[in-house]
């Protein structure tokens, strides 16, 4: 009898010790993460709407990750500057029609062989910010980008460094008649590129950005003002990724000789 009921005993502290190690089963109501490059879900959804721009990307096919043009997607230009607004959208707009204007005939772009001359200094009024997408959009980065490395300088396509060019010192000139220069270096041809902020729908200005836009951001806005503050900044944003290249003077592009 104290045989049996050792190795009952035995036989329950063994199934313990096992239900213990084994891996714990998730709760049935638990929420399965999120997929890797799922959709992202915005309040405006005009964000995720852009269609992309596709480049091809001479780096990376050389190192055997694509063979194919690459899209560039507006949202990730926006999660890149930390959110949507007229300067990233008039960034993204003047980008896609100075490649355009470089690259005929639905020929596609090619990072690296890209050239921009900014029409002032990063840290001048806004330039830094449209640096940066037109940075994401085509290669072409100021001194902290790719150098080539030891193994790519022999492919002048590979160097991203120096390839957008900032002025040493603040220039002064207004928005308005900010220009910025593309120029495609296999074939020398450049094309200016500007945008008109006061032709802008709804206008964003400065006693907009001071007077209910202060307010929000130092938390002291009414839910009215807040809501119609919201949606005027996504409104202008929008009309400038629907309008350029169509309401004439909102975005111009010329040739440089």
């Amino acid at each position: 009898m104290k045989k049996i009921s050792m190795i009952l005993v035995l036989s329950l502290l063994l199934g313990l010790l096992v239900a213990a190690c084994a891996p714990a089963q998730p709760a049935a109501n638990q929420a399965a993460p999120a997929a890797e490059g799922s959709a992202e879900k915005w309040n405006y959804e005009y964000i995720s709407k852009v269609p992309p721009i596709m480049l091809r990307d001479p780096l990376m096919e050389m190192l055997g990750q694509t063979d194919e043009p690459i899209p560039f997607y507006y949202e990730e230009a926006a999660k890149m500057s930390g959110h949507s607004c007229m300067v990233v959208a008039a960034a993204w707009s003047m980008t896609r029609l100075a490649l355009e204007a470089l690259y005929p005939s639905g020929e596609v772009p090619v990072r690296g062989q890209i050239v921009i001359q900014s029409p002032g200094a990063e840290d001048e009024w806004n330039i830094g910010v449209f640096g940066e997408v037109m940075t994401f959009i085509t290669g072409a980065a100021p001194k902290t980008g790719f150098s080539g490395s030891i193994f790519a300088k022999g492919n002048e396509l590979t160097v991203r460094r120096n390839k957008l060019l900032y002025t040493e010192e603040p220039v002064g000139t207004p928005p308005p008649k900010m220009e910025w220069i593309f120029t495609r270096t296999d074939t020398g041809k450049s094309v200016a590129v500007s945008w008109n902020i006061a032709l802008v729908q709804p206008p964003i200005n400065e006693k907009v950005l001071t007077e209910p836009g202060g307010a929000l951001a130092a938390g002291k806005a009414t839910a009215e003002e807040a809501a119609k503050f919201k949606k005027d900044w996504n409104d202008a944003a929008l009309f400038l990724l629907e309008n350029a290249g169509k309401v004439d003077g909102l975005v111009t592009v010329k040739p440089v000789q």
